[in-house]
């Protein structure tokens, strides 16, 4: 990679100047392109009128259906197609990439309402990396379904829509709920980096949405469901698509209106208590709706937390007792739970998945200005409104980690037990969880597309060729308000001082000092509404992004080669990115429980050429039946990092009609996100220094060269004593590893971030066999290497960077205070760090059986099964494997099989669908391994090997299938009934105790899981 702007070297910077110089010149070429095409119109009446650029090939699965010789004419119509994986219009590079189509009667065959349900289901999408299970996960993504092929992240996954850009988050997620069903005609998921075609974030694969174009009449839709028998998670959508097409011009209009309501955590077994419902008193809370003082003093001068008697007087000591623990079984589960009784997971305090109203409305029209000229308009709105419940408010001492509120309740207070006759008089420190108060999450973006343009077809002699030109302006706005959190500037003057008047009203502050306004909180006692209404705060969120382009094309085919003919892209893009967070002021200045976290906003432009061609060498010949290379080199040219260049190389030979064998590698890269590079500052915890004279040997090492860093300095930070030991912010030595220091450390953004880097490769063979005609079967082996992971690291890692590894750079990250040489200012921000690798193979098999009298029949099974899932997540760190695991490291379950078999029926106007869904074992770490004694959780492999780990207990996890079924009917007034069942047996997928590891779930069940048998009824009707 080049780098260029941003802080680098002068070389790179010439290296830049003749790039943008040649987007310049390509820009100019394709414009006067454009203007021959226009004085070329006349000349190119005779040429076959081109098919629509968004049409797809068939299926890229299934291998060739035809005989391979197609005549001229049509040969010259196929040149025309843009397939996803290539921008060269021909179909002669379709089966060089394993590409998965998803048809519309596909779409329509499945029980699934949105484009993220169905797309989930795909045997090489991952584990989410964010879920509607995680309604704790608030913000601009609540909501949002995100699709992570390959396990490698969704922000490495590039979602287009009409092969253009849908535009992501400021974060680098993509939703793809926000296309409606109603207008997608199929959709083409290319599971293979794809950098050199279409630039950053196509890493992992391409999700191409290719909406409907040629549609004529009026199409409505209803869908109706639930999960049964539980009764919840009603989803209710409807839409209308309008659509006319002539020779000349085309238009359709679709308005689709979508209910998801939410599905509870009290409503699923293994959600419905902390350790499911096969330990339902285990990880429970003393912390609950009964008042708590936590440092209550005993007559001994211990200090003790007590929890009011059920009926109690909360200004009475005597009403209070010391809390009961729980009591255990042999096997390590609880059997009394004493006062941990509190359940967080009962009632609706948290949501299973979080609820969900969108409004979408689509237009896309056509128009021929000449027979080889068409004009091309659409765009897209999309309004949602999302709500997240995530758990009940808690009042405590402590909260908002603010030292300047410390909201503890004052020993002058008059609603402190302490402050009463015969008491000595303290602060106290308290727990109370608010009944009723829960914090919720109001999300509602508001997503704008619009893109226009012009493309053409023109011949010159016996060459054809294609041009476009396209401009889009993709944006996201949104506000998110949070409710549930408490003021702490009001809490510490509600917990303060108060006295009683005279007017025989509780007063904030002292006689003659009273504090206006003020309302005196009784946190151990009856919490009036006046009370709330002082305390508690809204948090409002606003966040956008937005992603304009322009960009021009130019193609055809130039000679021939024995082949066939050589055909060739070529384009330019200019495309600007930019995006804002602007988090709550009042919160982000500290005073409220929602945190400090600073807004951030920026953005970043980038120029980038590419160029492409296929050439085919061999054709009809023995051995060869074809032959072909298809190549393609982009240079992108960012303001912020510089440069980069990437290329892809795709092979396809056909050593006879019935096999053909594919092959292709490729470099890629993603760009820091806006949210990368310019996150705002939030406070990053504790750290341990590895000069600290207790705590510092162990931490990192008992290395002799971080201690010689210590004493003499390095990387520019200055040296300390021998018994040099890290204070607190009081002031006082730490007494454990991973204290604050004197001053806070922060984590945030980091505009000096480089782009990932990755490579891949793929070889595979498509065999559809003349002696069995309807099966198709394809396998491919894939791999990808990702390098300069952009990342987030622990403070000590920041600090192990300096001293352990002698990073230089790293060192700039913090300083140490003059004369006492405590570190002060650790900035730990995003970075680039570790690698990441994976491996495995792809394959499917379809086979149409030949009519029968009862019907047709059609076979299909698609799978990915992982031979390798690797990564190492920083310096110095020990590589993780990962394949098989459920695990905390990988922030993945990474099953070695998951698969998808389908059976489709049609007989006359009825047909039915069963498809089973297959995911593999897996193992995870034991919640709690030898020699624990609690048994009550399985850990069924204690002396399992981890590779490059060692002996690490881990327990089996079972494998689960998921079977869905549908049935329809086309009824004679152009209508079809489909009724259908998702998870028809109602099955649950396994437990994994201590956390479902990287699933973004606080459950113990994995967020791909389905959580109960779904029934639905659809309903289409077309005039």
């Amino acid at each position: 990679m080049n780098t260029g702007k941003g802080g680098c070297s002068g070389s790179s910077e010439r290296r830049v100047v003749p790039a943008v110089n040649a987007l310049v010149m390509a820009m100019r070429l394709a414009w006067v392109v454009g203007g021959m095409a226009w004085g070329a119109a006349a000349f190119a009446q005779s040429t076959t009128p081109t098919t629509d650029a968004t049409t797809n090939a068939s299926s890229k699965t299934q291998g060739k259906q035809d005989d391979g010789k197609a005549s001229e004419k049509n040969a010259k119509q196929l040149q025309q197609v843009t397939v996803t994986g290539s921008n060269i219009r021909s179909v002669d590079v379709a089966d060089a990439q394993p590409v998965i189509t998803i048809s519309r009667v596909d779409i329509e065959r499945q029980g699934f309402a949105t484009v993220g349900q169905l797309l989930q289901n795909v045997s090489s999408a991952a584990t989410p990396d964010l879920s509607m299970s995680a309604p704790g996960d608030l913000g601009p993504n609540q909501g949002g379904q995100f699709i992570n092929l390959r396990g490698l992240g969704a922000p490495r996954t590039l979602v287009l829509v009409d092969g253009q850009r849908i535009g992501a988050a400021h974060g680098g997620y993509t939703n793809v709920n926000v296309i409606p069903v109603s207008i997608i005609d199929h959709i083409d998921v290319l599971a293979n980096g794809a950098s050199a075609v279409y630039g950053s974030d196509a890493i992992a694969g391409v999700i191409n949405i290719i909406t409907r174009k040629d549609f004529n009449g009026v199409e409505l839709n209803t869908y109706n469901g639930m999960y049964a028998p539980h009764g919840d998670g009603e989803q209710s959508q409807y839409d209308v698509t309008f659509g006319k097409s002539t020779d000349r011009w085309g238009v359709v209009f679709s308005a689709s209106y979508q209910n998801q309501e939410p599905v509870w955590t009290s409503s699923r077994d293994f959600s419905s208590y902390p350790w499911t419902d096969r330990h339902p008193l285990y990880g429970r809370s003393y912390v609950g709706f009964q008042p708590i003082i936590s440092n209550a003093t005993f007559p001994d001068g211990s200090q003790h937390a007590v929890v009011l008697n059920q009926g109690g007087d909360p200004s009475n000591l005597n009403d209070y007792h010391r809390v009961v623990r729980q009591t255990y079984g042999p096997d390590g589960d609880v059997v009394s739970p004493g006062d941990y009784t509190y359940n967080r997971d009962s009632g609706h305090q948290y949501m299973l998945h979080t609820a969900d109203l969108t409004k979408n409305l689509y237009l896309d029209t056509h128009y021929k200005v000449t027979d080889n000229i068409t004009a091309r308009f659409n765009a897209g709105y999309n309004l949602d409104n999302e709500k997240a419940t995530a758990g009940t408010a808690t009042l405590y001492s402590g909260m908002g980690g603010h030292d300047n509120f410390p909201s503890v309740l004052s020993a002058d207070s008059y609603y402190n037990p302490y402050n009463q006759p015969g008491q000595t008089p303290q602060d106290v420190n308290f727990y109370r969880r608010i009944a009723g108060d829960t914090y919720n999450s109001y999300n509602k973006p508001k997503n704008t597309r619009y893109s226009a343009g012009l493309d053409g077809v023109f011949s010159l002699g016996e060459h054809t060729f294609n041009w476009d030109v396209n401009y889009y302006d993709s944006k996201i706005t949104g506000v998110n308000t949070r409710t549930g959190y408490f003021n702490l500037p009001n809490a510490a003057n509600a917990l303060g001082p108060s006295f009683l008047g005279s007017d025989g009203a509780v007063h904030c502050g002292t006689p003659g000092n009273v504090i206006a306004g003020c309302v005196p909180l009784n946190p151990l006692g009856n919490i009036t509404q006046s009370m709330l209404d002082y305390l508690m705060i809204n948090s409002v969120e606003r966040y956008g992004s937005e992603e304009k382009a322009a960009s021009a094309d130019f193609g055809g085919d130039l000679f021939s080669l024995p082949g066939g003919q050589f055909t060739f892209a070529t384009g330019v893009q200019h495309r600007s990115v930019s995006g804002y967070d602007e988090p709550d002021a009042f919160a982000a200045a500290g005073n409220s429980t929602d945190g400090a976290v600073g807004p951030n906003h920026g953005g970043y432009s980038l120029n980038e050429a590419y160029a492409e061609f296929n050439a085919p060498f061999l054709k009809d010949l023995p051995g060869a039946k074809s032959l072909s290379l298809d190549a393609a080199i982009r240079y992108s040219d960012y303001n912020n990092f510089g440069s980069t260049t990437n290329a892809s190389f795709k092979l396809t030979w056909q050593p006879f009609d019935d096999l053909l064998v594919r092959a292709s590698y490729g470099t890629g890269f993603r760009a820091p996100t806006v949210n990368d590079l310019y996150q705002g500052l939030y406070n990053a915890g504790g750290f341990t220094d590895p000069c600290d004279a207790v705590f510092g040997p162990s931490t990192y090492g008992y290395s002799p060269v971080v201690a010689q860093r210590c004493q003499t300095g390095f990387g520019g930070v200055a040296g300390v004593p021998a018994n040099f030991r890290q204070i607190d912010n009081t002031g006082q030595p730490v007494t454990q590893p991973e204290t604050t220091g004197i001053t806070e450390s922060f984590n945030g953004g980091n505009p000096h971030l480089k782009p990932e880097t990755s490579y891949n490769g793929q070889v595979g063979f498509v065999y559809s066999p003349s002696w069995l005609q309807g099966f198709n079967a394809s396998v491919d082996y894939w791999r990808y290497n990702i390098r300069n992971l952009i990342t987030g690291i622990t403070n000590d890692q920041v600090l192990a960077n300096c001293y352990q590894y002698g990073i230089t750079s790293s060192c700039t990250q913090f300083q140490r205070q003059a004369g006492t040489g405590q570190i002060i200012n650790l900035m730990n921000l995003e970075t680039n760090a570790g690698w990441q690798k994976t491996s495995g193979y792809d394959f499917s098999f379809a086979y149409a059986l030949p009519e029968y009298a009862i019907g047709r029949f059609k076979l299909g099974l698609t799978g990915t099964y992982v031979t390798s899932y690797n990564m190492l997540p920083t310096v110095g760190s020990a590589v993780v494997y990962g394949t098989g695991i459920a695990s905390a490291q990988t922030a993945m379950s990474v099953w070695r099989l998951r698969g998808n078999f389908t059976v489709d029926w049609a007989w006359h106007d009825f047909g039915a669908t069963w498809t089973m869904r297959y995911f593999s074992p897996l193992k995870a770490p034991c919640a709690f391994p030898p020699p624990d004694a609690r048994t009550a959780f399985p850990c069924t492999l204690p002396n399992y090997y981890a590779p490059g780990q060692g002996t690490q207990p881990m327990t089996q996890i079972a494998s689960v299938t998921f079977d869905d079924v549908q049935v329809y009917w086309k009824a004679p007034w152009k209508a079809t009934i489909s009724l259908g069942a998702n998870n028809v047996f109602n099955r649950k997928g396994p437990y994994i105790y201590g956390g479902y590891a990287g699933s973004d779930t606080p459950y113990n069940y994995n967020a791909s899981y389905d959580i109960g048998r779904y029934v639905y009824l659809r309903y289409q009707q077309k005039f």
